[in-house]
């Protein structure tokens, strides 16, 4: 699955609560940097998001996904910029998320290893 796939697959899975498939995206060692607080390892970050974010009936809105490529199509880097919404559609915030994968160049397969969230 390309890196994008990937990213895409991540809120795709965090909005439809499987929390199997968001595990699976990411590494055991998984950090996600957010404004509040940073989350180490993935279980710490799938059981904050089945259990303890503030809201759960929300949706990720993907705006734009910009890949860092080095000229020979292999993505390093990944920005997602996008919008959370409410149950009623309404914009709570936006977003842009960092998305840094296990290994330098693309890979199949290649696990999310941190996740640097940046808010307005």
């Amino acid at each position: 699955m390309s890196r994008e796939t990937t990213v895409r697959a991540f809120y795709r899975a965090i909005d439809a609560g499987d929390d199997d498939a968001l595990a699976a995206l990411l590494a055991p060692t998984f950090v996600h940097d957010r404004p509040d607080r940073t989350i180490d390892g993935r279980t710490a970050f799938v059981r904050f998001m089945r259990e303890e974010r503030p809201r759960t009936d929300t949706e990720h809105a993907v705006d734009a996904v910009y890949v860092e490529s080095d000229g020979a199509d292999c993505a390093g880097e990944i920005a997602v910029r996008g919008r959370l919404l409410g149950d009623d559609g309404a914009e709570l915030f936006g977003f842009v998320d960092a998305f840094e994968f296990a290994t330098a160049s693309e890979g199949d397969d290649d696990p999310i290893v941190r996740l640097t969230t940046y808010t307005d």
